[in-house]
């Protein structure tokens, strides 16, 4: 999946970065260090890859068009970022994500329910994320599913709540990022409004912006009542 010897980078060397260039900028501003995990990179790609749908918000989508999209969206993401993609691995987790060198390894272990009722159901993919993660000591967790929009909060409760409450031996919990595709029945037909992406931590949620399939208009009015 591409060339191994690209640029790399280092966390090491951060703190002293920051002493440097902190002490070249003293009486102008502070200065902080932001470091972007390869896990959170991924889902940023896999974003941009997965909202660029060939279908439109009027679509019934398929339980066979919906998978193949998240496996193409899944396998550009690990691509664009020099990244090694393996599907039904570890115990049927759907994809595991990892790098081509040995460090930091397995990143991101990926599920994805076309339903978002059976998440918590007998094969309860939360318990298979979680355990996934745990067996890589830098793995985080990843989670796609639909979900119609009056249930948007009560889920979102569940599982964080689910995931906060796990107990984890490592040094650094695993985070789960959450992608929600939101829609609303109109009859028979499944109208999508727009894409929910959170990170859940021991202690925080991160709401990332959302992604609209529809009109700012409609997406404004769709999360009025939310």
């Amino acid at each position: 999946m591409g060339d191994k010897n690209i640029i790399k980078e280092y966390d090491r060397p951060l703190p002293k970065n920051i002493e440097g260039l902190q002490k070249s900028l003293e009486g102008v501003c502070k200065v902080i260090g932001i470091q972007h995990r390869l896990s959170e990179s991924f889902v940023l790609h896999f974003l941009c890859h997965f909202v660029d749908t060939p279908l439109t918000s009027n679509d019934n989508l398929s339980k066979s068009n919906w998978t193949h999209h998240v496996y193409f969206a899944i396998r550009s993401a690990a691509k664009a970022l020099y990244l090694g993609c393996t599907f039904e691995t570890m115990g049927r987790l759907d994809a595991v994500i990892d790098t081509l060198d040995d460090y930091p390894g397995t990143i991101l272990v990926a599920e994805w329910e076309s339903d978002s009722s059976s998440v918590f159901g007998k094969d309860n993919e939360l318990d298979k994320l979680w355990n996934g993660a745990h067996q890589h000591q830098n793995a985080d967790s990843f989670l796609l599913t639909y979900c119609n929009i009056e249930k948007l909060q009560d889920f979102t409760k569940q599982v964080v709540e689910y995931w906060q409450n796990k107990k984890s031996g490592r040094e650094n919990t695993p985070s789960l990022f959450l992608i929600i595709v939101t829609y609303k029945q109109e009859k028979r037909v499944q109208k999508f409004l727009f894409v929910r992406s959170l990170e859940i931590t021991s202690s925080t949620v991160c709401l990332w912006h959302d992604l609209a399939f529809v009109t700012e208009e409609e997406y404004l009015e769709s999360i009025q009542n939310l």
